[in-house]
């Protein structure tokens, strides 16, 4: 086996011998990387950011019409919070054509197209949440300006558009309380002619009352009944004969008064109960239920008009405050400082690539002489293998 001519101070004084090189070839592409960078287009980079909308039931019109009360809701925003919902409208289309027609962007970025003007916008805007939960619009533009002016217009044009939505929101919800305060007030008047038309047919004022007071003749009429049967026994007993006046005249009494009675439970027959103010005893238990259920339903109808009226008030005078605007929190201003392109980066990194590449490229020639000059089956495979790119090289 041969046995390796390099060591490790050989590779050291190869590199110490070629130190001019190295040098020569540092400073020519630091040069040239720096003339580079100064012919790159500068960039500049301004930032607005606001507090994100507070998750409230009612918050600009995305979770409930009217949460208080127990009638349909929207769907809005339920899969996202508030902030999500901002930062879809700062990247939705509409805002973005907004901005390329009061930026003149199609000729500021030289394209023809509006599509490649909107594609170009996105890539130069970025907008999402700050590690503290606000939202914070960036843009990159070629004037320190112009990048500051479109970031405050990517706010501006949030806010109109929240306004917008919140108005069209705010008009649907009044419409709509406006519409169940009507369907509301339409019910309560059908159940005030059902409870009067019922009053009427049965002839009923207060059932309470009247129950109290038939109940009252009925047991005043029993108890009569009572007292004139004991005295028609006791004069029966007393051997006066049945087609006696005074026997005649108590069993008269007694027939009269059950006429009466069964008129007051029934509300039929009988000349001096069962019409008028007395309702039918046998029926009084129905009456009330029935009786109750319609004056339970126009107290419901009534208070629903009542709390209604008040909702359809609170949206007339939300409807004449002005919106909330956005809370912001930065203004973007014009940066003084461009944030690329970073010559001394590029420098820096363009320098210590020429170093690496001169550090491979002199221990990698130097090898190859070493082998060449050693000799042995290595040469020969070098040479092969030179051979071989010339004669590629000549075939082309």
């Amino acid at each position: 086996m041969e046995k390796s001519s390099i060591n490790v101070l050989d590779y050291l004084y190869l590199l110490v011998r070629r130190w001019k090189w190295i040098v020569a070839n540092f400073l020519i592409v630091c040069i040239v990387a720096g003339a580079i960078s100064l012919l790159l287009p500068e960039w500049y980079a301004s930032t607005a950011v606001i507090l994100p909308p507070k998750e409230e039931k009612e918050q600009f019109g995305l979770t409930a019409i009217l949460s208080e009360i127990p009638i349909p809701k929207l769907r809005l925003g339920e899969k996202g919070t508030p902030a999500d919902i901002f930062i879809g409208i700062l990247k939705s289309r509409s805002v973005a054509e907004r901005m390329v027609d009061q930026f003149d962007l199609m000729q500021v970025y030289g394209v023809q197209l509006r599509e490649e003007a909107l594609r170009t916008l996105a890539k130069l805007t970025e907008v999402g949440k700050t590690d503290e939960g606000m939202i914070s619009v960036r843009v990159l533009d070629r004037t320190p300006e112009r990048c500051a002016e479109m970031a405050n217009a990517y706010i501006a044009y949030l806010d109109e558009m929240n306004q917008e939505i919140g108005a069209r929101w705010e008009a649907d919800r009044k419409a709509f309380a406006e519409e169940q305060y009507i369907k509301a007030r339409k019910g309560l008047e059908i159940a005030q002619d059902s409870l009067q038309t019922f009053q009427k047919r049965h002839q009923i004022i207060s059932v309470e009352n009247q129950a109290e007071v038939v109940i009252r003749a009925a047991a005043e009429l029993e108890t009569e009944i009572m007292g004139l049967q004991l005295q028609l026994k006791s004069l029966e007993a007393s051997s006066l004969s049945r087609s006696h006046p005074e026997v005649a005249f108590v069993k008269k009494r007694i027939e009269i008064r059950e006429n009466q009675l069964r008129s007051l439970k029934t509300g039929r027959g009988g000349s001096d109960g069962g019409s008028g103010f007395f309702l039918p005893l046998d029926d009084i238990p129905q009456l009330q239920m029935e009786f109750l259920r319609y004056q339970m339903d126009m107290q419901v109808q009534a208070a629903l008009v009542q709390f209604l009226r008040q909702r359809v008030e609170e949206k007339q005078m939300e409807a004449a405050k002005s919106i909330p605007t956005i809370s912001v929190v930065d203004v973007a201003v014009p940066p003084e400082i461009r944030d690329s392109p970073n010559r001394r980066m590029i420098v820096s990194i363009s320098g210590l690539f020429s170093i690496v590449f001169m550090l491979f490229w002199i221990l990698a020639m130097e090898y190859i002489h070493a082998i060449r000059e050693g000799g042995g089956k290595n040469a020969e495979k070098l040479q092969r293998i030179w051979d071989a790119l010339r004669w590629r090289k000549a075939a082309r």
